[in-house]
């Protein structure tokens, strides 16, 4: 649950089923630190090993690179804005991306997720966006293309 109380939130989702169209990798941990030189109130991020790896995705969906990621033209963001006394409720596994162009207040509520069937849908879409995307795949489909064979499981 997120609500505005002053101010405004820009929201881009993407629904689970759109991750076969969207990048995604696994990135070292790193955290903001706030710069010494107060004046300019400006960011450094640093690496956080503590951590580890976590998944994460490159792209910037105001301005994605088409030319870098062609796929995610075939997403289907949905694109809301929340003022003040506005709440959303932002469902487990859809990917989201949150802005606001000046001062805001807002709460959120985190809970946590049910590892029901959506889960499992969301993990198979996972599987099978990993499958289309690895280099074997890519390699077979350009073999495929090139020669007319065709590949099967047996």
């Amino acid at each position: 649950m997120y609500c505005v109380v002053r101010g405004e939130k820009h929201f881009i989702l993407l629904p689970p089923t759109d991750r076969p169209v969207i990048p995604h990798a696994m990135y070292d941990s790193a955290r903001y630190h706030l710069d010494d030189d107060t004046a300019t109130s400006s960011f450094t991020v640093v690496a956080d090993s503590d951590h580890g790896v976590v998944p994460w995705i490159p792209l910037d969906p105001q301005r994605p690179d088409l030319h870098r990621w062609p796929e995610y033209r075939h997403a289907h963001p949905v694109r809301c804005t929340l003022r003040a006394g506005d709440m959303l409720y932002l469902p487990s596994i859809w990917f989201h991306h949150v802005s606001q162009s000046h001062s805001t207040i807002a709460v959120n509520f985190w809970y946590d997720m049910a590892f029901d069937v959506r889960y499992a849908y969301f993990q198979c879409i996972e599987g099978l966006a990993n499958m289309i995307s690895s280099p074997a795949a890519k390699n077979d489909t350009k073999q495929e293309k090139e020669d007319g064979s065709e590949t099967s499981a047996t």
